[in-house]
């Protein structure tokens, strides 16, 4: 079973996401990756963000835990710590195969916007994020939320 870790982060209204581009398709992700070796979810779900957009973030709790197929995927909600976002020298820049690959670009999307991102996976956290930004603000401190995808849909 394939474990990955990603990051809620929310500074100044907005939202932390990866803007990717592949296969003809636009869309965007939250921050994250699989997890190696002996480290800690939450030192995965923080190493991945450095690794991919240069900053430092602190986990702070998990509020989603999402199994489909053969993944398990945490959502923590990070405090962002120090740094700007840049692309780093992450495979993910200089890998040189975009047509295998895609694109990859670090950047925010405002808060007040989410709502016209249909594509930003997975859908089912974001539309769960965008209940919970409404009901418990940008702290999101609620209890851990499980999410259990069927995909014979």
């Amino acid at each position: 079973m394939t474990e990955r870790y990603r990051a809620i982060i929310i500074k100044d209204g907005n939202l932390v996401v990866m803007e990717r581009h592949k296969n003809g398709r636009h869309y965007w992700v939250y921050p994250g990756g699989g997890r190696e070796g002996n480290e800690t979810p939450e030192e995965c779900c923080e190493r991945e963000v450095l690794e991919e957009f240069g900053i430092e973030v602190k986990a702070k709790k998990m509020i989603y835990f999402m199994e489909q197929a053969d993944t398990l995927q945490g959502f923590f909600v990070c405090d962002w710590t120090s740094g700007e976002i840049h692309k780093t020298d992450a495979v993910e820049y200089t890998s040189y195969k975009p047509d295998v690959y895609g694109t990859y670009n670090p950047t925010t999307i405002k808060l007040s916007e989410i709502e016209k991102y249909p594509t930003l996976y997975p859908k089912e956290i974001t539309a769960q994020l965008i209940k919970d930004l409404k009901k418990f603000g940008t702290e999101l401190d609620r209890p851990l939320l499980n999410f259990k995808l069927d995909m014979s849909e």
